[in-house]
């Protein structure tokens, strides 16, 4: 082709894409695809995205934007790497992307689509917190509460909660109340407690009142008021709480505050389920597993808890490992143990203990190994410290043949064990004995 020719092509084709991108309103498009998100269209919100991740015309705060927006519809879909990617190219052309910041700890923080990570969650969430997002503000606050990838303060947790809570954000609201309440704050203030709790509620949280309720329950405003904790129980369950429905639940299914019926319990926990909360799933298992109220049926409650587990829940995780352990098969052992992996993996205290007591004292030589299971119950440990986790401590050392060691945190145990404990100081000191004539425990 003559040269000549080869210009006015290049020239047609510029022209070409001039009029292409005239004809696009990126900007437009972008806004269009908040409210398709919204709507829960994602994938047609990701067609209107395309054209504005590469309109030369944005700014590159726009177009940080707009790839957050695109990363979010991927996050919406459970399609978490292409999260990732997005909420990172987000950050090439906006460092200081406070929602992309604050999604991207997110994935870091449960571990989706890229390697679990809390303290480098913590510190994303620290960074966008400084820059204003709230989200991220409650989130470094409830890693300060919990001890989530960094140390535990809950004055500073308090600070952080506050900024939240001051924004309208309710569950920041409860954890601030959480913060003042028996056995996460020094010197409990239950009267702050309250007073967040029923803001919290003002605002629309209606598991607040199931917050107060237990505090009533537990005699944490002085002496024990069963009747206030039923009528908040009963006011957050008919105001359509799962929440409220299981704690209601819970009391028929106990007699607490009220006469026991299990029919009731079981009509409850159904109802919850209905409405997907966890804690039902874990209610219902128990039934079907010990029968109470309903015939006993292992399957049933094997269904039930998988639904917990599958959704997350690191307490149903373990009570499915435990029954699938029970079949005693090869295969159902395998699927135990990648449940209890997927517990351990939440970073919960009884996750830790209950896999490291598994590896400490099972029968089968297979599943046994003391290393681990010291690593996981000195996690346990150090995230609370009770006779039952130094037992499980002491267990773990048993097992390496380190007797001295296991006499002493089972010593340990026996001194946190209160007087009327009496069944738990009987199975400690048959522990203890154990370790004293140099053998390990087993069951």
């Amino acid at each position: 082709m003559p040269r000549w020719l080869c210009h006015i092509a290049y020239l047609s084709l510029f022209v070409a894409a001039g009029a292409f991108a005239s004809s696009i309103d990126s900007r437009r498009d972008v806004e269009r695809s908040v409210n398709l998100i919204e709507q829960g269209y994602h994938a047609l919100a990701r067609t209107y995205l395309a054209p504005a991740l590469i309109d030369y015309r944005l700014s590159d705060r726009e177009r940080s934007r707009a790839y957050y927006l695109r990363g979010y519809s991927f996050y919406a879909e459970d399609l978490f790497v292409s999260a990732s990617k997005d909420y990172h190219r987000a950050l090439e052309f906006n460092p200081d992307n406070p929602r992309a910041i604050a999604a991207l700890a997110g994935l870091h923080f449960y571990g989706q689509g890229v390697t679990q990570d809390r303290a480098l969650a913590y510190q994303l969430f620290l960074k966008a917190a400084h820059l204003g997002n709230v989200l991220a503000q409650f989130q470094v606050g409830y890693a300060l509460l919990g001890g989530y990838g960094t140390e535990v303060n809950v004055e500073e947790a308090r600070s952080w909660l506050t900024r939240a809570s001051e924004s309208g954000h309710t569950p920041a609201m409860t954890h601030l109340a959480k913060s003042y309440r028996e056995g996460v704050a020094a010197t409990p203030e239950p009267a702050i407690a309250r007073d967040w709790y029923e803001k919290a509620y003002a605002a629309g949280a209606v598991d607040a009142l199931v917050a107060l309720a237990y505090m009533y329950q537990n005699g944490e405003f002085g002496e024990q008021d069963l009747t206030e904790s039923i009528r908040l129980f009963t006011q957050a369950a008919e105001a359509e709480s799962g929440a409220g429905e299981v704690s209601l639940g819970h009391s028929y299914l106990t007699g607490t505050g009220v006469e026991q019926s299990y029919e009731r319990a079981l009509e409850l926990f159904e109802q919850a389920a209905a409405r997907d909360t966890l804690a039902s799933f874990m209610s219902l298992g128990h039934m079907f597993e010990t029968g109470l109220g309903v015939p006993k049926n292992l399957k049933d409650a094997k269904q039930w808890y998988r639904r917990g587990a599958e959704a997350g829940l690191a307490a149903a995780q373990l009570r499915l490992a435990y029954l699938l352990l029970a079949d005693g098969k090869l295969e159902s052992r395998g699927r135990a143990l990648d449940w209890f992996s997927k517990a351990v993996a939440q970073d919960h205290p009884q996750a830790h203990n209950d896999y490291a007591w598994l590896l400490a004292t099972s029968r089968s030589e297979e599943l046994r190994n003391g290393s681990l299971a010291v690593e996981h119950a000195e996690r346990a440990v150090e995230k609370k410290r009770t006779a039952a986790y130094l037992d499980t401590l002491a267990a773990a050392h048993a097992e390496l043949g380190q007797f001295a060691e296991a006499i002493q945190f089972q010593q340990q145990a026996l001194s946190l064990v209160g007087e009327q404990q009496i069944a738990l100081s009987v199975e400690l000191q048959k522990h203890l004995s154990t370790y004293q004539e140099a053998k390990p425990w087993r069951e």
